[in-house]
């Protein structure tokens, strides 16, 4: 593929959506954390991609002239008029992004990856949870003896992490290697399994504390069935 078609988004390992904190973050993982810069032993190559990546997304007019013309050239590539095309899609799954029905019940999982498809609640939205019935102590306990394993892509093997905690907020854990700020990963162990957005990585020793937002979620009740938020 020519540079110029490149996708920034990718390179950077955000959403498109993703904000410009998010952004510089997952820049500074980049360029840092990971070694891509030069003088850390980096490729030269790759390292300018993602300066030039970079360069694009923190800059709010050459970010809004990016997306329009990846907006022209999805439209240009898509479908014939008599099929749907991305903007018309509607509902798709939150992990790999397959297409799902608008009404699903509460335990619904993507036919495609098997992701949990029901929203996650945030502390924010507190009194509209207390109203749905969903109760702090509803969620299960993890402990840092808990194991799970993360997904980075819906393609690829899981990797062994180790929780750390649980919240409407979020969940922490403890990983091998670096998560790239900004990147949508899927968590999975016994009493979860949730789809979150990497919001902060940070080594500690030998290993690295990772905390992710909650994007879905369903969680095993005490039968060991898997229930959503609002069940």
């Amino acid at each position: 593929m020519p540079p110029n078609r490149r996708n920034h988004y990718r390179l950077l390992h955000v959403q498109p959506d993703a904000p410009l904190e998010v952004i510089k973050a997952a820049y500074r993982t980049l360029m840092s954390t990971l070694r891509h810069h030069p003088d850390l032993g980096g490729d030269h190559e790759t390292a300018a991609l993602i300066n030039d990546a970079y360069a694009v997304l923190s800059d709010s007019a050459r970010r809004a002239a990016y997306d329009a013309t990846r907006q022209s050239r999805a439209r240009r590539d898509a479908a014939p008029p008599d099929q749907a095309t991305p903007r018309d899609r509607g509902p798709q799954c939150p992990f790999c992004s397959a297409r799902v029905a608008s009404l699903q019940p509460s335990t619904a999982r993507c036919a495609t990856c098997r992701a949990p498809l029901t929203a996650a609640v945030h502390a924010s939205g507190a009194a509209t949870a207390s109203r749905a019935g969903i109760e702090r102590r509803g969620m299960p306990r993890v402990s840092k003896a808990d194991w799970a394993l993360l997904y980075l892509d819906p393609r690829t093997d899981g990797v062994d992490v180790r929780l750390r905690d649980l919240s409407l907020d979020g969940i922490s854990l403890y990983a091998g290697a670096a998560l790239p700020v900004g990147r949508r990963v899927r968590i999975v162990g016994a009493a979860l399994d949730v789809v979150g957005d990497i919001v902060s990585c940070r080594r500690a020793g030998t290993v690295f504390t990772a905390h992710a937002r909650l994007v879905t979620a369903q969680f095993a009740s005490r039968a060991g069935v898997f229930v959503s938020t609002s069940a």
